[in-house]
């Protein structure tokens, strides 16, 4: 007990490799799986806990492999009745957003925080730059903005003068890179807001699978 405990503290410290090495000389696969995923070799710790066949490992196993987003193999894991039950899928559900008709899922939507739809960032980025203010991003939306009217300038001025060349250059620059490029950038940012904001509440259900719902 008294060594497991060590492996324990050591976790609990955020030192995964020494927790490794005491996980090892106990012999206790599990631990060492949680070692692992501490420092980040999570494919490693899923492997390691194949050895196990208890329910705490099946269990941990979902939880790397969410984490990870490997849903198919996770798909598999709840095949297994005999560790996971109704409410392990309820929790599944939840966690990869596919919310299922059970009172359940009612309570876990709930803890949803607030997300951006990716659809009102096109639609504010007809405006260009307006889409990564609406994400979060104002400066990098005020400087896309104004690379927008500088582009639109430049080619407005080319063709006052017939330099259609120059004005097509413009165009060529302008559309790929700051246009088009504004709207990809829009909902690049949506996405990586609406993770930031997901990522407390995947851990919420992470937590309730490993500790058995």
């Amino acid at each position: 007990m008294g060594d497991t405990l060590l492996v324990l503290t050591l976790l609990s410290l955020g030192d995964g490799d020494a927790a490794q090495v005491e996980a090892l000389r106990v012999k206790s696969n599990y631990l060492y799986a949680k070692a692992l995923a501490l420092s980040g070799d999570t494919l490693r710790a899923i492997n390691v806990l194949l050895q196990e066949e208890g329910c705490r490992a099946k269990r941990y196993r979902l939880v790397l492999m969410l984490g990870k987003f490997y849903l198919d193999g996770a798909t598999e894991l709840l095949e297994d009745t005999v560790c996971f039950g109704h409410r392990d899928i309820i929790l599944y559900n939840a966690y990869v957003l596919n919310f299922l008709d059970d009172p359940l899922s009612d309570s876990l939507r709930s803890m949803l925080p607030p997300l951006l739809d990716p659809g009102k960032a096109i639609l504010y980025n007809l405006v260009p730059g307006m889409g990564l203010v609406y994400a979060g991003r104002p400066w990098q939306g005020i400087k896309t903005f104004l690379a927008n009217v500088v582009g639109i300038a430049g080619i407005t001025y080319s063709i006052k003068n017939k330099r259609y060349v120059d004005a097509a250059v413009w165009y060529v620059f302008w559309e790929g890179r700051f246009l088009t490029g504004s709207f990809q950038n829009s909902i690049s940012a949506v996405w990586n807001e609406n993770r930031r904001r997901l990522k407390p509440y995947f851990r919420k259900i992470l937590h309730m699978i490993e500790e058995g719902g």
